[in-house]
């Protein structure tokens, strides 16, 4: 659609920013730029005087680096980043023909993620910062926020800075991708007991009028936000860490005390009424167009018959099928994909951030491990299908799809008969056995369940090789370049730095690469991808 662009020299500019350093600066060919800023976020001295209200009206905004629901940056940092290397989503248009599906992406989708998240989240942390003492239930609050924030960028690029970041700092040494895990999870840890005792004297809500989540203002919603987030964190870094045992066996063991999201009405999702759902405009406006499913999470959902499809994707205009575009075509043209499905989101629909299925399978993994996740693999599996067939309405066809033994095969045919894949293999069977098979069957679930939380998949599928997908169509990072080249079967394992660090930060983004343990290119393994057998 537009150019989304952000300021440059994302670190050597933190400190010239403010609390409007939240507002994304949009430039979309759908004029949402001056939707964005209708209700500017950045308050005046005299609103920051005192009280949670003042600080309250920097929330809204920072929330969003957690998942966007502002059009243009969800598509720029969810949609072509995560949602399409994660087999949920595909573009249908080639841009500039330097795209991340097609494993060549321009700087002005590679940057990003990297320059708008600090930039733009920062100026408001560091003000809530200042305004609290760096103390109280707000403060704890945007400390959770900040780890949601950061965990996206860290697993996308690798050492971030983290821990010596600083308000009016022009120069920030980078951690290395343990440290910053460990350093978030210590403020997880800070942050949930600060807000449970604060919860425990009666503090129940906190800054509802400023949540833009479904939790509006439940401080228990967001300590178990937190503590499921910390769970994520444990599973994410069990083939490389050996404290990710006890940090997951924590987590589990303080259900009674902190919770997780393991119900569908503890789901945390954003939403914001002068807005429409981002991927609703992005799959239905007459001036986008951009984004149809994906032929990998069609593939799976048919081959199973998936009763949750007609939830998750409009009908094709093939004999009202539900078919996927695969991903990363060179000249890719809308027309072309037109009628095939799109991701089913309504206008009014809220953009998923966390689902409760989710924390089911985190446990179910962490159980095949041998750790203490209080039940077993299956049964920790099995409720997480039930809890994703319950949320979308499946409940009465739970029973036939968990006892399913078939191994369907995985077949694509495109309609437009242009990308066929008639032989993809078997998927492995929905039903729990003791086959070699468990952690991709626990890996493929989970993703079907986690649709449209893309940074979620992909991160998965640079884990475990799971779910098994189609990989790009046109793979143009074959030949390398400055960034190196893309083994096609395995896609790309990260972005490379922003430009502007190597300009801005150059000691420290150096140094970065080397605590990155690779060149900074498209096939460097991050930390946790490097599994250790």
């Amino acid at each position: 659609c537009g150019v989304y662009d952000a300021p440059r020299g994302v670190i050597g500019r933190i400190g010239r920013l403010t609390a409007m350093g939240a507002t994304l600066a949009a430039v979309a060919c759908t004029g949402s730029f001056e939707e964005y800023n209708t209700k500017p976020y950045r308050p005046s001295d005299e609103d920051l005087e005192g009280d949670n209200v003042g600080v309250g009206i920097l929330f809204p905004s920072m929330m969003e680096w957690m998942m966007h629901v502002q059009v243009n940056a969800s598509q720029y940092h969810d949609v072509l980043l995560g949602d399409e290397l994660g087999g949920y989503a595909s573009a249908v248009k080639s841009y500039q023909g330097q795209n991340i599906a097609t494993y060549n992406p321009s700087d002005d989708f590679n940057d990003p993620l990297f320059e708008n998240t600090f930039s733009n989240f920062y100026g408001n942390y560091f003000q809530i910062m200042a305004e609290t003492g760096g103390e109280g239930p707000v403060y704890e609050l945007s400390r959770i926020i900040r780890v949601a924030s950061m965990l996206r960028v860290t697993d996308a690029y690798g050492p971030i800075p983290y821990s010596k970041m600083q308000n009016g700092t022009f120069s920030v040494p980078y951690d290395s991708q343990r440290d910053v895990y460990m350093a978030m999870i210590d403020d997880l840890d800070e942050a949930m007991e600060s807000l449970h005792t604060f919860a425990a004297a009666g503090g129940g809500s906190l800054l509802s009028d400023f949540d833009i989540s479904t939790y509006k203002g439940d401080v228990s919603l967001w300590i178990q936000f937190a503590n499921t987030l910390k769970l994520r964190m444990a599973i994410r870094m069990s083939g490389v860490e050996p404290e990710a045992q006890r940090i997951a066996e924590e987590a589990v063991a303080a259900i009674d005390t902190y919770g997780l999201i393991d119900a569908n009405a503890e789901n945390l999702q954003f939403t914001l009424t002068s807005r429409r759902n981002p991927y609703y405009t992005q799959a239905t406006s007459e001036s986008w167009q951009d984004l149809r499913s994906n032929a990998n999470i069609t593939m799976y959902m048919n081959a199973y018959e998936d009763p949750r499809r007609s939830s998750y994707f409009s009908k094709s205009g093939y004999d009202e099928t539900y078919a996927g575009v695969r991903s990363g075509i060179e000249n890719v043209l809308p027309t072309t994909y037109a009628s095939f499905s799109y991701p089913l989101f309504a206008e009014t629909d809220p953009v998923p951030v966390m689902y409760a299925a989710e924390s089911w399978f985190l446990r179910a993994e962490g159980a095949l491990l041998g750790w203490a996740m209080g039940d077993t693999p299956e049964n920790l599996y099995n409720t997480g299908v039930k809890t994703s067939f319950e949320q979308w309405g499946c409940s009465s066809s739970y029973e036939g799809y968990i006892a399913s033994t078939l191994t369907p095969r995985l077949a694509y045919t495109d309609p437009a008969g242009k990308h066929d894949q008639p032989n993809f293999g078997q998927a492995v069977s929905v039903k729990w056995a003791d086959d070699g098979h468990e952690l991709e069957r626990i890996i493929t679930q989970k993703w079907i369940a986690n649709h449209m939380i893309g940074h979620e998949a992909w991160a998965d599928f640079r884990r475990t090789g799971y779910p098994r997908m189609m990989m790009a169509v046109n793979n143009l990072g074959a030949a390398g370049g400055m960034w190196g080249s893309v083994d096609g079967d395995r896609g790309m394992r990260r972005l490379h730095y922003p430009q502007s660090e190597y300009d801005n930060n150059r000691e420290n983004v150096l140094g970065g690469i080397q605590l990155l343990g690779g060149p900074d290119e498209y096939s460097t393994d991050v930390w946790w991808a490097k599994k250790q057998n």
